[in-house]
């Protein structure tokens, strides 16, 4: 499924001017595996528009994450639309990428969605352990789990993968999960 991508850069200019050329070949590489098929710059050049052609939205953030202007905390925001195909013409239907993935919620077993709304909201591993009369070791192997399904290696990855909210100080909503 095609998805389009709207990010707005961060002002840092110089930066941004030092990350451009590894994000274009990082581009370059998406398009020639046919994983690009469409973009530019948006606007007035501080923002771009990406058409990306994946199978989910696992894939997409997967995708987007390897992108070096992101890996520099350079991207201020992103919107994410999937483009649908509908009765022989295109159809874009937008969706802020603050909702819940879809994608990222459906691999997640029931329990394991239980651990992560606990992880974004706070708790540590011993105190998931201790409220679910479990070993911290257990805990552990689940999060592994997790992480592997979700294509990620870091607790703080685990909002983005699945599309949680991360309020500006830091402390996940875990309210925006589904179980």
């Amino acid at each position: 499924m095609p998805y389009v991508v709207e990010r707005t850069f961060h002002p840092a200019e110089s930066r941004l001017h030092q990350a451009w050329p590894d994000h274009v070949a990082h581009l370059r590489s998406l398009s020639g595996r046919g994983i690009l098929v469409g973009g530019g710059l948006a606007g007035t050049g501080n923002g771009d528009i990406l058409v990306i052609a994946v199978s989910d939205e696992v894939s997409l953030h997967r995708i987007l994450r390897g992108d070096p202007l992101v890996r520099q905390g350079l991207i201020a925001r992103t919107r994410i639309r999937s483009w649908n195909v509908e009765y022989g013409h295109s159809a874009l239907t937008g969706r802020e990428p603050e909702e819940p993935a879809a994608a990222p919620d459906a691999v997640l077993t029931p329990h394991e969605s239980r651990i992560a709304r606990m992880v974004l909201s706070g708790m540590t591993n011993q105190r998931i352990a201790e409220r679910l009369n479990v070993s911290c070791r257990a805990v552990e192997q689940h999060l592994t789990r997790m992480y592997r399904k979700l294509s990620i290696s870091r607790r703080a990855q685990l909002a983005a993968a699945l599309g949680a909210t991360v309020p500006r100080f830091g402390i996940p909503q875990p309210e925006r999960l589904t179980a």
